[in-house]
């Protein structure tokens, strides 16, 4: 995030149009069109974020993912951006020699190595 804002105000600051004439109407006439900026920043935001700036509009409206770098890649243009179902998932771990392992139940013959247990969420298998 912060190289693109970077970025944006550098664009900016090279589409202000700073020349040492003495007119200021031709001082203040930007070098580059609308379009040209506009170019550039779809630019920036494909190399930041693999979106066009249309692609954020119709992402923002849509309430999906949308991107024309992954369209262009064979897949499909909007996906949903929805995360998969996760439930909890218990590790319990136990002191080796040279290190610590973990198992997905207790082992009661290993209760005086017990160093601790761990929750994590992990995705749901479907069928």
């Amino acid at each position: 995030m912060r190289r693109a804002l970077v970025c944006l105000f550098a664009m900016i600051g090279l589409l202000t149009g700073c020349s040492p004439a003495q007119n200021t109407a031709i001082a203040m006439h930007p070098p580059a069109s609308p379009f040209t900026a506009l170019l550039l920043l779809d630019g920036v935001s494909v190399i930041n974020t693999q979106k066009t700036l249309e692609d954020h509009v119709v992402s923002w409206v849509n309430g999906q993912d949308c991107s024309l770098v992954r369209a262009s890649m064979g897949d499909h243009y909007c996906v949903d951006n929805t995360p998969p179902p996760t439930e909890p998932r218990t590790t319990y771990c136990y002191k080796s020699l040279a290190r610590v392992s973990c198992y997905d139940q207790r082992l009661a013959s290993d209760e005086s190595r017990y160093v601790g247990s761990r929750v994590d969420m992990v995705p749901v298998k479907t069928p």
